[in-house]
């Protein structure tokens, strides 16, 4: 009996085991291959060439990742490169087919040297008159609107000083801190200063100053194929702040900028342009007066003063022109096509001689270096401005204001030169 119990409970012990170890293989089985599932690479659909996984797409084709980037930024590239070669060659043909006739060749010599391989456009006329003395790129100049970016500013200063909305002898604390006054404001083209004049003026004020001086119709320059460029019908109050500090749904043409630049230099004389094709045209000259716009003395040498201050310590400094005695606004923002910059100045402000507005576009084109251009400009044809590098500066009624030659944007008193999308 004792044996029987024996024999079957060894039976069952073994048994037991038996069932033991199979589990233990099982498990260790199941271990090694989750090892092996997580060490090997997810396998590639066949036919499709599609990953199996997500994780290897990011990892190994690089969704997400630097190559994916990389080849974003490739592309980008290729394609500005693409773009710039194309306005480049159209700034050549367009050159190419300008009329020469009544042009001052030594001027517009001096203009083309310096544009070189810049898609652009150069005015250059007398403000007192009203006679341009040359237009490289007369398509451009004449028949392509473009945004104003913050040159749009010399407008919404104008506007502001006549409706008395604004002292440039006092500081005005703007939103995000700091604070700032008008010459400044226009020196450093600061967006915030302007934005918050606009939202004084309202839209119709600002429009019909707009259209005071020149914006949205055409000048009447004898030229065939002139733009009147555009004004806005209406903008919201939430959209207002920004087109009067960067000009947004409004086109200008480079000619306009150059007849509303005469204006500031003349103290408010909208003159027709003219190019004298003939001598009989020249002989028989008469400068054509359209209009008078309200522009005192006072408030011209204030503008004045800041647009002395962008050449000499603001958004124009380096453009080699503050020697000459010259008084500019720089605009900068992104165009239809590509990158936008503006340059409108004018020479010797208390006796004014020149003005030379350049409109450049193009992926590394902003309003610095249009002034760049025209600083170029202005040094080669000084010989042509009845002053030498060592012109005294412009003499104003009004008290100059600090004029620090940097900025430190810690100091909430103090405010960074913007010029004019930062964001772009």
């Amino acid at each position: 009996m004792k044996s029987r119990f024996s024999i079957f409970f060894l039976a069952l012990l073994m048994a037991f085991s038996t069932i033991l170890i199979t589990n233990d293989d099982v498990y260790a089985s199941s271990r090694s291959k989750a090892k092996a599932s997580k060490s090997k690479k997810p396998s590639v659909a066949r036919g499709k060439g599609k990953p199996a996984s997500n994780k290897y797409q990011a990892r190994y084709k690089g969704r997400g990742g630097l190559r994916t980037r990389s080849i974003a930024y490739k592309r980008s590239v290729t394609r500005l490169t693409s773009v710039n070669n194309v306005l480049l060659s159209s700034t050549r043909s367009y050159i190419e087919q300008d009329d020469l006739s009544g042009e001052d060749l030594e001027l517009r010599g001096a203009a083309v040297r310096v544009l070189g391989e810049h898609p652009a456009t150069v005015v250059i006329m007398d403000p007192n008159t009203g006679r341009v003395h040359t237009i490289v790129n007369q398509k451009w100049a004449v028949g392509k609107p473009v945004k104003p970016c913050s040159t749009i500013k010399l407008i919404t200063s104008i506007a502001a000083l006549n409706e008395g909305l604004a002292d440039p002898n006092y500081t005005t604390t703007i939103p995000g801190g700091g604070s700032i006054n008008m010459i400044n404001a226009l020196a450093y083209s600061n967006n915030e200063y302007f934005q918050l004049l606009g939202q004084h003026l309202g839209f119709d004020q600002m429009i019909n100053y707009a259209r005071d001086w020149g914006l949205g119709s055409r000048t009447g320059i004898n030229i065939d194929g002139e733009s009147p460029g555009f004004l806005p019908d209406y903008k919201s109050p939430q959209a207002l702040p920004r087109m009067c500090s960067h000009g947004d749904d409004i086109g200008v043409t480079a000619l306009q900028l150059a007849v509303l630049t005469s204006a500031i230099a003349n103290g408010g004389k909208i003159y027709q342009p003219q190019i004298l094709r003939t001598e009989a045209e020249k002989q028989n000259f008469k400068p054509v007066l359209l209009r008078k716009t309200i522009l005192t003395q006072e408030d011209r040498e204030k503008l004045i003063e800041g647009m002395l201050g962008a050449v000499n310590y603001g958004t124009a400094r380096r453009s080699g022109a503050a020697p000459l005695n010259v008084a500019g606004k720089t605009g900068s923002c992104n165009g239809e096509e590509s990158k936008l910059g503006l340059f409108a100045s004018f020479s010797s402000p208390d006796n004014p001689e020149m003005v030379v507005v350049v409109v450049s576009t193009g992926s590394g084109e902003k309003g610095s270096v249009s002034a760049d251009v025209a600083g170029q400009i202005y040094n080669q044809i000084a010989h042509r401005l009845g002053k030498t590098k060592q012109a005294r500066p412009f003499e104003s009624n009004v008290e100059p204001s600090q004029r620090p030659r940097r900025v430190n944007p810690i100091d909430s008193t103090s405010i960074p030169i913007q010029d004019d999308d930062d964001d772009e």
